[in-house]
């Protein structure tokens, strides 16, 4: 949202404002930015007369952009997590659940409650998805589509005079337009600056038509009519289907720039060297001491790589905002790494460098599970191996083939594609792998890696909330795994790269906190939870979850203290009032435990837990009588 002093601009999701929101900046003197995707509710009083003005986008093309920007690997939206069960849904069920978000069905209802669990109370440093847990509250409606009701909450009642909108399919005829009805004294520079400008955050498909069926055309004919009619769509055909979202087809991060894995010469391998001298590097590396290799907790960070342990001399973090860092083992190393990276510089030709040097040892029957590598720097390098142990039971897998790199090759393989790995020898293998990132116009390597310097502020607001929406891809995760170990392990290896970014990260301190408590660990329960109120005293649910974990090790004081806390800033939630009373039944305070099983029955009459705990008190206390 912008406010200048003729309007205020309302930044509707996949309708091109962000490209608007950027020449406004730039044109504008005086503007205040007020928040990312915040709807008209949030203007301030002071500004509540002035003009909003927004834009609309055909429904059926919004779908498609919307599903086509969150399917890119590098973007973690919690709405789409839920509604596309974690990604694996196709395009017609997500799009499908979505549509039907506030209806009463009871998949609806189950998005919607995922989704109050882990979006915030405000919409305070939001850079992403925009919602709140309210506004999901409020969510009731069978008969309106997200898309209709997405609109109508962005930018209120658009009838009358104060809303003017523009249409995305016109987006310059029409925001020019809006700008002279407002006499706009800007409007000439906002014209130009306009003609000349990219659009900003579009996403990479085919026409929208090619990804409909008839079933899915009439929902949305049906659920958006508001929008439909109002502004006069129309689903339009154009040609044939020869592209769809769910194709394998190269992620836009790489697209963007040109840049192309293995030159464009390979799909899944290319070798670049063979017959080159190892030997020196490989003997430094079996020197080092076994303890050595643990010191990164790579295997922990990254659940993929449970069965491997690694050495970093050059470590980079696409969410850092820092350039590479180089580590003391790449000095003590720098002599044997050179001629190898100076092979690997002479075969690309591109003045580009190292921005990751990583020795990874795959344990003797180990394995690297399927995956496909996401983030900007991991999708526009080489992903070089330099096999230094290995044996001809250790075989690589991208996209399907097979491959068996032995000693003395260089290899580039596809890493934006399906890969894994399987050690079938009985002695651990060691690979050096390089990401080496092309610099072809020969730039400073921070111009490569770093965000602008003006920009910098945004790509630090983007970076912190890229770590709450991968903090809610966790939690979504853990809480549909039901007690699956390898599930509860992937929502910890993400949470473990949150932490690892941001130690202070309260929301993810505090789940892997109830995660640990899940996984009867409630030390490290207590640790966890113990810095998320470090950070943020008053998290309620932090209290709560940190009196469990201090129950299950027999500290039933500091439990109740924390249950009372919980209660402080969340009065009458009945769970709380249950573990406090369990606290109490522990420690013989019977009275007390039953006055507050009994609270929290007041107020959820059908909590089931409550009324057992209640009735074994009740009995218990005859008993002792």
């Amino acid at each position: 949202m912008i406010i200048t002093e003729h309007f205020v601009f309302i930044h509707m999701h996949k309708t091109g404002g962000q490209t608007l929101n950027d020449i406004i900046e730039r044109c504008m003197p005086g503007h205040q930015t007020i928040g990312y995707h915040f709807p008209y509710s949030e203007i301030p009083p002071e500004y509540g007369a002035l003009p909003r003005v927004g834009m609309v986008r055909n429904p059926w093309d919004w779908y498609v952009s919307w599903y086509a920007f969150n399917k890119r690997p590098n973007i973690r939206n919690p709405l789409f997590a839920i509604v596309s069960d974690l990604g694996q849904a196709d395009f017609k069920s997500t799009v499908t659940n979505l549509i039907n978000l506030g209806s009463d069905s009871s998949v609806s209802e189950r998005h919607r409650a995922e989704l109050i669990d882990i979006l915030p109370e405000s919409l305070d440093n939001n850079r992403g998805v925009g919602l709140t847990k309210n506004c999901i509250r409020n969510f009731s409606d069978n008969e309106t589509g997200y898309f209709s009701w997405l609109f109508r909450r962005m930018l209120g009642d658009d009838g009358g005079a104060q809303v003017h909108v523009g249409r995305f399919e016109n987006l310059q005829n029409d925001f020019m337009a809006i700008m002279g009805q407002l006499h706009v004294k800007e409007s000439t520079m906002l014209q130009q600056e306009l003609e000349k400008q990219e659009r900003k955050n579009s996403s990479q498909h085919s026409h929208y038509s090619h990804y409909y069926d008839d079933e899915l055309r009439e929902l949305i004919s049906r659920k958006e009519r508001q929008v439909i009619e109002k502004y006069d769509y129309q689903f339009e055909f154009i040609g044939p289907k020869d592209n769809v979202i769910d194709s394998g087809a190269r992620p836009p991060d790489a697209v963007s720039i040109g840049f192309q894995k293995l030159l464009g010469r390979a799909n899944n391998y290319l070798l670049l060297h063979d017959g080159i001298d190892i030997d020196a590097i490989r003997e430094k590396i079996l020197r080092l001491p076994e303890a050595k290799w643990l010191e990164s907790e790579r295997e922990r960070r990254f659940d993929v790589h449970r069965d491997t342990q690694a050495l970093l001399a050059i470590h980079f973090e696409d969410h850092s905002y820092t350039r590479p860092d180089i580590r003391e083992l790449y000095y003590e190393l720098q002599a044997e790494l050179q001629p190898l990276l100076q092979h690997i510089g002479e075969f690309y030709q591109d003045n580009g460098f190292a921005v990751r040097i990583i020795f990874a040892k795959l344990l003797a029957g180990g394995k690297i599970p399927k995956h496909a590598d996401g983030g900007f720097s991991l999708l526009n390098c080489h992903r070089v191996h330099i096999p230094l142990v290995t044996n001809e039971q250790n075989i690589f897998f991208v996209n399907g083939e097979e491959k068996n790199m032995r000693v003395g090759e260089i290899w580039e393989i596809n890493n934006e594609l399906v890969h894994m790995v399987e050690n079938r020898g009985d002695e651990d293998r060691i690979h050096l792998i390089v990401d080496w990132m092309p610099n072809h116009a020969g730039r400073r390597q921070e111009e490569v890696v770093l965000p602008e310097p003006n920009q910098e502020g945004v790509a630090q607001r983007s970076d912190a909330e890229t770590l709450n929406m991968m903090t809610a891809e966790a939690y979504q995760t853990q809480r549909s795994a039901n007690g699956h170990v390898p599930a509860l392990r992937r929502a910890e290896s993400i949470y473990r790269q949150v932490l690892d970014i941001d130690d202070k990260h309260v929301a993810a301190s505090n789940l892997l906190g109830l995660l640990c408590l899940q996984t009867k660990r409630p030390d490290d329960a207590v640790n966890y939870i113990s810095v998320a109120l470090t950070e943020k005293p008053d998290d309620a649910q932090a209290h709560s979850n940190l009196g469990l974990a201090l129950k299950d090790l027999g500290r039933y004081e500091e439990a109740a203290s924390h249950f009372q806390q919980a209660l402080l800033y969340s009065p009458g939630n009945p769970r709380t009032l249950n573990n406090l009373g369990n606290v109490y039944r522990e420690v013989g305070r019977l009275d007390v435990a039953i006055e507050s099983y009994r609270q929290a029955l007041a107020i959820d009459p059908a909590y089931a837990d409550a009324k057992h705990n209640l009735d074994v008190t009740l009995r218990q206390t005859e008993v002792e009588r």
